[in-house]
């Protein structure tokens, strides 16, 4: 790459206002780098697990594949840090927080134990081997593991996902048994396997703690190309922890139903022991000590100085706290692409640097934004206000210009490019307008109180999300509510209902939250205003994408697009994604029981030939709706009860159901998916208007039970990629008291 010595100058997005100019005699700027090519961020690849029979292992893991236990262990990760930063507000109860979290581990552990052992001799009177799959179907969902004491969603979810998986495990060996003797001889005794999958629980949990308060270490055992071919993970996308936790869960799995013998599986546990427990360096907490002192620095300097070394000695902790950064940046062992970044970052800063400019950046801050949310700063406070903001813009554009394609990255001139737009961009979001230039089109709202703060404030300077300083004020109109999808397989419509909506428009605070790296969706439970008001902020929040921003607040710039990839619907957590929170006004919303998802589908490939399962899962709203529509003294009313069914799935089932068909490579592309789909939704759409009118007297039953909601499920039976190719068979409808698994 040719690229000449002259450095251009980068286009600044401050106005300039007084004590923002660089000094005549300011310190000079050091001259341009050698030029060169940047070396790319990107590594080779992961290497493949090496397995102990790679037909029988691999049949296992597809049987093992569940994204609704990921969903549970991302869940629990969710809680963990909840509990952790409940517990460390103050961040000097380390050694009790820690010893309480271990405590509330085991307790779960211990739940696991008794809910196994008694499955395990519940299956030990059985002869598997030649019982119908269906009878053990029936058997294996009879099974149910004991409710939380304290009611606590996630625990529950993630035992229940975890009974499923044994489950799922027993009918992949016995599968495997039928094949024979010489592949009997490959597998553990059932009751065995499951006293050993026991034996797995613990070293899970102890990584979901630590994936918690972001001390994981990284997984000894070679899985990341597996985890990323089944995830359509992209160079540009990293798993989550919760992924990587479930995928390597699964693969350990696998290798304790192949053990050769129990000395051998005794060996494995204790190797998965000892890895979780491995101790891990802290990055997101040296990322919070590096924040602070950049914050700083760069108002304690001189008006005018170059703060290039400054961001040089952060950037590094930028990412480390980024595994995708720190996976491309270690492997080249190159200080290029660091230096130039900081060198450009610095020319854009450096008018704003220095204890002046500072107290300018913290006035409207602290008085337009950090008043609005109820937030008091200390008198003397204010610089220290103006070094956060000012080293949040820095951190974001690293973020942003490290994560970018190596093509980018070889081009000084589109890295120039890069640099100035994120630059501006994070600028827009961490200071308020009135320090910006008024043609900046990079500003995301003309609010001049658009500014998000590090948050919660309690931890500082722990922080692990960003707030929007003011809760917008929306009226949302029942046609544009039923045209918002929701991320549970709904839409907005059906996700204020079912919190108690009856009349339209309803009006509702919009409550903004991004996250930061090491940030959880249960750390969102901490949000200052809100805790203080008696509510969590985690468990109603949704992705702020900028179709919904748009559609919701009338400013779509202040959303950011979505991943693509979701568990069971649920969206990933990643640092710079945006959520919304809604609360309704004049009345507390009603929480809503039941998992994330109203629409599950499964595709069960441990029958010949696969079948596949459909979950509808109605809200208790929803449930007593069609109930009333049902039982009329005039007479039932069929067509509005099944328009309430097709209502359910509307959204959210064609989607899943042509990914799924892909995904089991069913289907040869994303258009015959498409049309399977829609065939298999017609099909449905019949069986549930027969079930309706057959099956009134037990949808009546499963709504009057004590359980909350209802679950409709429709199983397929032999779908292969031939049936598919016509008109698909009618499913088997059978409707369950509350809110169950898709399979």
């Amino acid at each position: 790459m040719s690229v000449t010595s002259a450095v251009p100058e980068l286009q600044s997005p401050f106005a300039g206002f007084a004590g923002l100019e660089v000094p005549a005699g300011g310190e000079a700027r050091p001259p341009a780098p050698p030029s060169g090519p940047l070396d790319s961020p990107f590594g080779a690849g992961a290497r493949e697990v090496p397995g102990h029979d790679e037909d029988l292992s691999s049949e296992l893991l597809e049987q093992l594949d569940d994204e609704e236990f990921t969903d549970a262990v991302s869940q629990l990760v969710d809680e963990a840090a909840a509990v952790h930063l409940q517990g460390e507000t103050s961040w000097s109860a380390g050694e009790s927080t820690q010893l309480g979290l271990t405590s509330w581990t085991e307790a779960i552990a211990q739940r696991s134990d008794r809910m196994l052992d008694g499955l395990a001799a519940r299956l030990g009177d059985e002869d598997l081997a030649t019982m119908p799959a269906r009878d053990l179907d029936t058997l294996l969902e009879s099974w149910t593991p004991e409710p939380d004491e304290v009611g606590r969603v996630a625990v529950d979810q993630f035992l229940g996902g975890l009974l499923k998986k044994a489950g799922n495990l027993v009918k992949g060996v016995v599968k495997v048994a039928k094949k024979g003797i010489a592949a009997v001889s490959k597998v553990l005794p059932v009751g065995a396997l499951l006293k050993k999958l026991a034996g797995l629980v613990r070293p899970l949990l102890t990584r979901v703690l630590k994936a918690a308060i972001n001390r994981l270490p990284e997984t000894v055992r070679p899985i990341a190309r597996q985890v990323a071919k089944k995830l359509g993970i992209t160079a540009g996308e990293a798993a989550s922890a919760a992924e990587d936790l479930a995928a390597e869960f699964d693969h350990r799995v696998a290798d304790l139903a192949l053990a050769p013998d129990e000395a051998t599986a005794d060996n494995l546990l204790g190797e998965a022991a000892a890895e979780a427990s491995a101790e891990a360096g802290d990055p997101v907490g040296e990322l919070d000590t590096a924040r602070q002192e950049l914050g700083r620095r760069l108002t304690e300097m001189p008006a005018g100085a170059y703060p290039k070394p400054e961001i040089q000695q952060f950037l590094p902790a930028v990412m480390a706290a980024l595994p995708i950064i720190k996976l491309g940046i270690s492997i080249i062992g190159r200080q290029r692409v660091v230096d130039f970044i900081a060198e450009r970052i610095a020319d854009l800063l450096r008018a704003q640097v220095g204890s002046e400019p500072a107290k300018q950046i913290a006035r409207p801050i602290v008085d337009v934004g950090m008043s609005l949310i109820g937030l008091e700063v200390p008198p003397g406070q204010e610089t220290a206000v103006a070094g956060e903001a000012l080293a949040a813009t820095v951190e974001e554009t690293a973020r942003r210009v490290l994560t970018l394609p190596a093509a980018i990255q070889d081009d000084r001139l589109a890295l120039d490019a890069a640099v100035q737009q994120s630059f501006a961009e994070a600028a827009a979001a961490h200071l308020p307008g009135a320090l910006l230039r008024a043609d900046l089109p990079e500003r995301e709202s003309e609010d001049p109180a658009g500014v998000w703060v590090l948050m919660p404030r309690a931890a500082a300077p722990r922080y692990r999300f960003l707030r929007y300083a003011r809760p917008l004020v929306v009226r949302v109109s029942r046609p544009v509510a039923r045209t918002v999808p929701w991320s549970d397989g709904g839409t907005l419509e059906t996700h204020l209902l079912d919190r108690g909506v009856q009349h339209w428009p309803a009006e509702a605070e919009a409550f903004l939250y991004e996250l930061l790296p090491g940030g959880h969706l249960g750390h969102l439970r901490h949000d200052d205003t809100l805790r203080a008001e008696g509510e969590a902020g985690a468990d109603e929040v949704e992705p702020l994408t900028p179709e919904l921003a748009g559609l919701l607040l009338g400013e779509p710039g202040l959303g950011r697009p979505a991943s693509r990839r979701r568990t069971a619907g649920r969206a990933r957590p990643a640092p710079g994604r945006r959520f919304v929170r809604l609360r309704l006004a004049k009345r507390r919303a009603r929480a809503a029981a039941g998992p994330r998802v109203r629409v599950g589908v499964r595709i069960d490939t441990t029958s010949t030939p696969p079948r596949l399962l459909v979950a509808l899962r109605l809200s208790e709203r929803q449930a007593q709706e069609v109930l009333a529509l049902l039982t009329r003294p005039e007479g039932p009313d069929l067509p509005s009860a099944l328009r309430m069914l097709q209502q359910v799935h509307r959204k959210a089932l064609g989607p899943r159901l042509a990914e799924a068909l892909l995904a089991r490579q069913l289907v040869a592309d994303a258009e015959a998916g498409k049309t399977a789909a829609e065939a298999l939704t017609t099909v449905l759409d019949t069986a549930l208007s027969g079930a309706l009118q057959s099956q009134t007297t037990q949808f009546t039953a499963a709504v009057r039970d004590a359980a909350q909601g209802v679950t409709v499920r429709a199983e397929f039976a032999g779908v292969t990629a031939e049936s598919l190719q016509g008109t698909p068979s009618a499913p088997t409808v059978t409707v369950t008291p509350g809110w169950g698994s898709g399979g």
